[in-house]
């Protein structure tokens, strides 16, 4: 009978040591895991890919304004198909709409130019000062 005991202990001993470490693994997958999430969203983080690309990233958001706006006045203009079918609104209405539409639609435009010329002063701004003070 103390034959049968010697093995099961040392069985038990192995499974304790396969489970601590698979909890060492699993702690080390944890920590590389968090570690690698910090740096992507570090790397990831708008502040950061301005600094890396900021023309590229004024071309686009550039672009994306001249898109946003042919949308909207695509949007807000009747194409010629639409005068021929019968109004199933009254004209205010629908003129009223699509005034306020192209209003938000102008503003929200202007407001992202704005942002995108402030930053874009800001960083260049902040280079040259770091030019001249490292020159």
């Amino acid at each position: 009978m103390g034959k049968k005991v010697e093995p099961l202990k040392n069985i038990e001993a192995r499974i304790h040591e396969l489970e601590n470490s698979i909890h060492e693994r699993e702690q080390q997958l944890k920590e590389r895991a968090g570690r690698f999430k910090e740096e992507l969203q570090e790397e990831m983080s708008p502040v950061e890919l301005i600094k890396k690309y900021p023309l590229q990233l004024s071309g686009v958001s550039l672009a994306i304004g001249f898109l946003a706006a042919k949308i909207v006045r695509a949007v807000m203009t009747p194409s010629s198909r639409k005068s021929t079918q019968p109004a199933s609104k009254p004209k205010s209405e629908t003129s009223e709409l699509k005034s306020a539409m192209s209003s938000i639609g102008i503003d929200v435009l202007r407001s992202g130019k704005d942002l995108a010329f402030n930053y874009l002063k800001h960083y260049l701004d902040n280079k040259m000062k770091s030019g001249k003070s490292s020159g």
